[in-house]
């Protein structure tokens, strides 16, 4: 399955940074809470991929496209 980039931390200060885990972890349960309330699976749904230089929080193509046409704001600074 292909996901969407819907948020990025740099590796090293999410490794060594409280303050930055706390901040992915709760951008994470967010898309998980969205995820749930719209009827989607947030296993299948959401994802943290670390990768080489950055920690990736990703979407699905199928909850980013409700996302992108749901009525409000969904992004979560």
């Amino acid at each position: 399955m292909y996901y969407i980039t819907a948020a990025r931390f740099p590796r090293e200060s999410y490794e060594k940074d409280e303050v930055v885990r706390e901040r992915a972890e709760k951008t994470r349960r967010h898309l998980e809470e969205l995820a749930l309330d719209n009827g989607l699976d947030p296993e299948k749904n959401v994802t943290l991929t670390k990768a080489d230089d950055e920690v990736r929080i990703g979407v699905s193509e199928e909850f980013d496209e409700y996302l992108r046409e749901a009525p409000g704001t969904w992004r979560h600074y």
